[in-house]
């Protein structure tokens, strides 16, 4: 069998993350606490054991659909009332001259 895998251990302190990722399936990760690099290198045929027959029946995790995005009502155009307007009064009609225009 002619398969590529990369395998990753990240080791901060006494706690370890492995994991194993293929070609067009989805990693397989597994964090270990309390434990030597021996250990986490230990643990990876197990973990490539676990990620194969996982890839075997699911290759890629299900695809996430979220709840359904209701669109917001299109907002209805508020009319504004019309007031009753005056015209202004111009100071010189006022003072009893005649308009022109």
């Amino acid at each position: 069998m002619d398969e590529e895998l990369k395998i990753v251990i990240l080791l901060k302190g006494t706690k370890a993350l492995l994991g194993v990722s293929k070609k067009d399936c989805d990693p397989v990760m597994e964090t270990i606490v309390d434990t030597t690099l021996d250990d986490a290198l230990a643990a990876v045929p197990n973990l490539v054991t676990l990620a194969r027959a996982r890839w075997a029946t699911n290759p890629r995790n299900p695809k996430y659909e979220g709840p359904p995005v209701e669109k917001p009502p299109a907002p209805v155009p508020q009319r504004q009332p019309v007031a009753a307007t005056a015209k202004p009064k111009d100071p010189q009609v006022a003072a009893g001259q005649k308009t022109m225009f």
